[in-house]
């Protein structure tokens, strides 16, 4: 019996001990799962830790980016806002040249009108002032837009209206007519009549034309009825007036009329002066406005102008009334509807030599008479 005691014992140790191993390795093999997991979670967490750091680097570069694109296009707008606004940026240089439409010459199939001299401006004259001769002419008798040759109108009635010429007014908006020319005066300035005679005279000053009839004793209708009535005293037929500046192309004469004028305002010396000054400064207020003459002649030292305006609108074209001597005759040239500047520069000088030659062979023809 003990025998089969002690053999069932040692078999039931065997076993035992058998087993205890398996039973050591289970705790070893949890523990190794445990750790493998802990380690795979870890990894996640780093995997994940790495991409959400680049979503946010990315995130960050976009947003630098666009802030750099907003810096960027910010000091692009301001430096252009700058260049813009820099008064060494001329304005003319970025400017679309506007093409002009047909002058009224044009449209009533008058310009390109022949001529012995083939000028190319539509109605010419040259007048004798002393002997009221007719020297050369071309479509003479035509009425047509004068543009500023009407500020010559402006100034002979504000001269014959005994108004003061040193009293002073305010310049306002309603002086600010609608213009592609440019003007020197200022809402809020001062101003005497004198002075804006003298900018409407040399330069061309719409605003100062307007300013003169605006300030006229009655008002602008008042005026405007004046130069009308001066228009028929001297003559001027062919003539009527809309405005004191020019802009209103019914304003209309002839060049026949406008040699009337040209005499008519001749009389006044202070026309004669503020008419052909090459170029001025005239205190307004506390500024000095600089002025120049619209006619290249009047400091042109082959010519002697005496008396001028010129003119230019779309529908008068360009256009000069000026007093000149030639050959020692005083002679008033009237120029309506050139095509352009240039055109009409030539005129002049091709009308002035053929006038020369003309006057020398008069004046051999008499001395061997």
């Amino acid at each position: 019996m003990r025998t089969w005691a002690s053999f069932f014992c040692s078999v039931f140790l065997a076993f035992s001990l058998a087993l205890s191993p398996t039973a050591d390795a289970a705790p070893q093999k949890s523990k190794a799962t445990a750790t493998k997991t802990v380690k795979k979670k870890s990894a996640k967490a780093v995997k994940t830790k790495k991409v959400s750091a680049k979503k946010n680097v990315r995130k960050k570069a976009v947003v630098a980016a666009s802030n750099k694109s907003v810096r960027k296009t910010a000091g692009k707008t301001t430096t252009s806002r700058k260049f813009a606004a820099s008064k060494k940026v001329s304005k003319k240089r970025y400017a679309v040249r506007k093409v002009r439409g047909p002058s009224y010459a044009q449209l009533h199939g008058l310009r390109g009108s022949s001529d012995p001299l083939g000028l190319q401006t539509t109605a010419v004259l040259a007048y004798d002032m002393d002997s009221n001769e007719v020297l050369y002419e071309k479509n003479a008798d035509e009425r047509l837009p004068i543009a500023s040759i009407t500020k010559l109108m402006t100034a002979l009635v504000i001269v014959e209206s005994g108004v003061s010429l040193d009293e002073k007014f305010k310049v306002t908006k309603e002086d600010f007519v609608r213009s592609s020319a440019r003007s020197k005066l200022r809402n809020g300035m001062y101003l005497s009549r004198k002075q804006a005679l003298h900018l409407a005279l040399m330069s061309s000053d719409n605003r100062a034309a307007h300013f003169l009839a605006r300030t006229f004793p009655g008002g602008k209708a008042r005026f405007i009825r004046d130069m009308n009535t001066k228009a028929a005293m001297i003559g001027m037929f062919d003539s009527v007036f809309y405005d004191s500046i020019g802009l209103n192309n019914e304003n209309k004469s002839s060049a026949l009329d406008l040699s009337r004028l040209l005499a008519s305002a001749g009389e006044y010396d202070l026309i004669r002066e503020l008419s052909t000054t090459p170029m001025a400064q005239i205190p307004v207020g506390r500024r000095l406005v600089t002025s120049r003459t619209t006619n290249s002649f009047v400091a042109n030292d082959n010519w002697d102008v005496s008396l001028q305006k010129t003119g230019l609108t779309t529908a008068a074209g360009y256009c000069l009334a000026m007093e000149t001597e030639i050959g020692g005759k005083t002679v008033a040239i009237i120029f309506l509807d050139s095509p352009n500047k240039a055109a009409r520069n030539q005129d002049a000088e091709k009308l002035k030599a053929w006038l020369s030659g003309q006057f020398m062979t008069a004046s051999a023809s008499e001395d061997s008479n």
